[in-house]
Parts: structure tokens; sequence; C-alpha cells
């Protein structure tokens, strides 16, 4: 109940809508696998041409909702620990 009324009251955006950080954006992709959901998302850079690298972890979780945290904290760290060059070819 209190998450309908912090919603139609302009709480927070859904969790698995995109989320930016730096200057790039984080997608959230998780799949229901079974009885959990799957770890990977999309980061996308669209400055002076569109760029995108989608990235798959090994973590499943039951709750989407947990799914998708961990998606937004996993690709801040793979953004921080690799810049621009998670859209070279050979990246992973």
């Amino acid at each position: 109940m209190f998450n309908l009324i912090k919603n139609i009251i302009g709480g927070s955006p859904k969790n698995d809508e995109s989320h930016n950080y730096k200057e790039y954006k984080i997608i959230p992709k998780p799949k229901r696998n079974g009885g959990s959901f799957t770890t990977e998302g999309k980061i996308i850079k669209d400055t002076d041409e569109y760029q995108e690298a989608y990235f798959i972890r090994t973590d499943t979780f039951s709750k989407k909702e947990d799914a998708v945290d961990c998606i937004i904290r996993k690709a801040k760290i793979i953004i921080d620990e690799n810049g621009d060059k998670i859209f070279e070819k050979d990246w992973l």
C-alpha cells in the first residue's frame, strides 16, 4: 500500500528504468530464468557517436528489484574500472 501511495504522489522512478551515471546511461535488462532473475544490462554512451555495450554476470536473484539494484551497481563498477574501453571489440 505504501509503494502505491508513493508512486501516485511522485515517488522515485521505477528501478528498472535507465539510470544516468557520469556520461553513460545504464539500462537494466533482467530476464526471468526459472524462478530467478538474471543480472544483465546495457551501458550506452551517446555523445559524439552512439555506443553501447551489453554485459551479463552470473548473479541471480529471486526478486526483480534486487537484480536491478545489482545490475546498476555492477554497471557503475564496469564504467569506473574500464571507461570507454567497454565499447572496444574485444573488451570481454
